[in-house]
């Protein structure tokens, strides 16, 4: 019987070293621990992480690892929980277009920061070999799962990154390291229906994949047994989630040559990816017009793919009229009125979804599926119209953020941390972040944070 996929992807893990990344991957995975983090700056104050917080200190469990701005410590599976859900709490978080747009950073950097703390003296060269291996096991997993049945990716898929990064800064050996991915599969689990209502379990679900994952590494490391055949078993996590929609090719191709987290995107808006380009275009035609929050517009039409008008326009008000913040990232008619009328969609756009100005646009908002490229068409009363179009989302390596941009990016998030972070503090944190490499204990973000 041949060798399941976990047990190449657990050698990968295990004997990749420092001097293997390429300098293309050294900067992909140095900009997704900047960008995550800065997410989960945004997030920390967000909906949600307050009564995950009073959870768990109510346990007072061992305090192995700091969490960022809210203080204290906790168990380092429920530090990387806090800190995996605060960075996908915002959806402005990381995603991996080709992939179901799963959030690899998320789970990632949670468990990269409670396990750093756990363990001490991870130097920034472990750090980023191991969030460079999670990102690339989490990617791979994704991409191999061609057929989308509804499983919130970031959290089920999401869990054998984290246990990949959690696996590799313990040392385990191969053989632990396949056990740690078995013992992941059983803890697998997440479903996208918190998006169409509108749950806190969105982020709930990315802290609980952070969490998961060290707990599998941990376990294993201690000779606790996992599936063996975790990928191509007859109920391994292919057959079971992704019936007729898979290729296990795509788990071991080019595996140690190839390093699928540099295909990431990083978000210019807080909201779901599949709609960005839409976003664009929208921007593009406000700014073209010279839309003012009370311009009158006659008629709004968006062209996209009829996956996208049918997952994200049509089927329920509140796709036009949201009423908490997990709708209001996913109402499509409602986030291109946003960028038409105010020419940005950012964090405070996202959140403040009651603009009578926006709400009265986004219901006359109309939506029709075409295929090709993403176009947004406005005609004013006056006789003039607009049309732009977008092939390419901004934010995808194809049509990279600009480094200036992702520094505003970055302290917009921090901006709307749950605490004020002194202007003296975020430059040593960026300049931490900027030469991580060269840092012989990365617990020092901790202490740039506590």
């Amino acid at each position: 019987m041949p060798l399941d996929p976990a047990a190449a992807l657990a050698a990968h893990v295990v004997n990749a070293r420092f001097p293997d990344l390429p300098v293309t991957t050294l900067e992909a995975t140095r900009q997704d621990l900047h960008d995550t983090l800065g997410c989960a700056l945004g997030g920390s104050g967000a909906p949600g992480i307050a009564q995950l917080l009073k959870l768990y200190r109510s346990w007072n469990g061992t305090g192995e690892a700091g969490l960022i701005l809210v203080g204290g410590r906790l168990p380092a599976p429920q530090a990387a929980f806090i800190h995996g859900a605060m960075a996908h709490a915002l959806d402005y978080d990381d995603t991996y277009d080709k992939g179901g747009s799963i959030h690899p950073g998320a789970s990632v950097l949670g468990a990269a920061l409670a396990m750093a703390d756990y363990l001490g003296g991870v130097s920034g060269q472990d750090l980023i070999l191991a969030a460079a291996l999670g990102l690339d096991v989490s990617c791979r997993i994704a991409r191999a799962a061609t057929l989308d049945r509804g499983w919130h990716r970031t959290s089920a898929i999401g869990v054998f990154g984290a246990t990949a990064v959690a696996g590799k800064l313990l040392g385990l050996s191969a053989d632990h390291m396949h056990h740690a991915l078995g013992i992941a599969l059983s803890t697998a689990a997440g479903s996208r229906q918190c998006i169409l209502d509108g749950a806190l379990t969105k982020r709930f679900q990315a802290g609980q994949g952070a969490s998961a994952g060290i707990v599998a590494a941990l376990l294993a490391a201690d000779g606790f047994t996992g599936a063996r055949e975790v990928f191509a078993g007859r109920f391994g996590f292919y057959e079971l989630y992704q019936p007729d929609g898979y290729d296990l090719s795509l788990l071991t191709e080019e595996l140690g040559r190839k390093w699928f987290g540099e295909e990431v995107s990083f978000k210019p808006y807080p909201c779901g990816r599949p709609l960005h380009a839409a976003i664009d275009a929208a921007i593009a035609v406000h700014d073209t017009l010279g839309l003012m929050p009370d311009t009158p517009i006659a008629e709004v039409t968006v062209s996209a793919p009829p996956n996208i008008i049918g997952g994200y326009f049509e089927g329920a008000p509140r796709k036009r009229r949201p009423t908490q913040i997990v709708e209001a990232q996913f109402a499509f008619p409602f986030l291109i009125a946003t960028g038409l009328l105010k020419g940005r969609v950012g964090i405070d756009e996202v959140a403040h979804f009651d603009d009578p100005n926006i709400l009265a646009l986004s219901d006359r908002v109309a939506g029709r599926p075409a295929e090709g490229a993403v176009a947004v068409t406005v005609n004013l009363p006056d006789g003039r119209t607009a049309r732009h179009s977008v092939a390419i989302a901004r934010g995808a390596p194809e049509n990279p953020l600009t480094v200036d941009q992702r520094a505003a990016k970055f302290r917009d998030c921090a901006a709307h941390a749950v605490r004020p972070i002194p202007d003296g503090t975020l430059e040593k944190l960026l300049h931490t972040l900027a030469n991580l490499e060269a840092e012989p204990d990365v617990r020092v973000i901790l202490r740039h944070l506590a």
